[in-house]
């Protein structure tokens, strides 16, 4: 069996078998050890950002919704984890394609609109439109022009939205009627 170890770091390229004349490893190598041949991995969970929207914030997010007093067992976190990401993905790439189709490098808001519309989540649709016309008109009050809000980083968008700043929004009274319906009210109301 051929060892990487006995082979002097400059030349193991050169002698390195392929993986047909190794045969399959063993993972583990105790008891009940699997070969890595016996399970096939799906390529996008081979490690490539797959875990980019970290647990953390998904419990936190489970937790809001949830009453205080219910405990959440591991393999639901993990479950809800791999389902926030697979979404994200799903809507993102679509909504990545469609700028790709369009010869633009930047994936703009109204990408993931049309993403979203496009792919059936139509109840999305209303409030991401209501969210992002009340963050430019904070942003247009604040002073700066559409390139420099363009240039905003992600976080300091985050950190400056309306909602945490209080500044004022626009808002139809058909829209907050809309997104108190789709908004789940906290545990101890509002």
């Amino acid at each position: 069996m051929w060892q990487p170890h006995l082979v002097p770091r400059a030349t193991r390229r050169q002698h390195a078998p392929s993986a047909a004349q190794r045969g399959p490893a063993i993972k583990g190598g105790g008891k009940g050890a699997s070969r890595e041949g016996d399970e096939e991995k799906p390529a996008s969970e081979e490690g490539e950002g797959r875990n980019a929207l970290p647990m953390a914030n998904v419990v936190r997010l489970m937790r809001q919704v949830l009453p205080p007093n219910v405990k959440i067992a591991e393999s639901a976190k993990q479950l809800t984890h791999d389902c926030a990401v697979e979404f994200v993905s799903f809507v993102g790439g679509e909504a990545s394609e469609r700028a790709r189709t369009e010869h633009r490098r930047t994936v703009a808001p109204e990408d993931f609109t049309w993403s979203f519309q496009n792919l059936g989540f139509d109840s999305y649709v209303q409030p991401m439109q209501t969210y992002l016309r009340g963050y430019r008109e904070y942003d247009t009050a604040r002073g700066r022009s559409s390139r420099a809000a363009a240039r905003a980083s992600a976080a300091e968008a985050v950190a400056t939205a309306p909602v945490s700043t209080g500044a004022p929004v626009t808002v139809t009274d058909e829209e907050l009627e809309f997104l108190q319906s789709i908004v789940p009210a906290p545990p101890g109301g509002y």
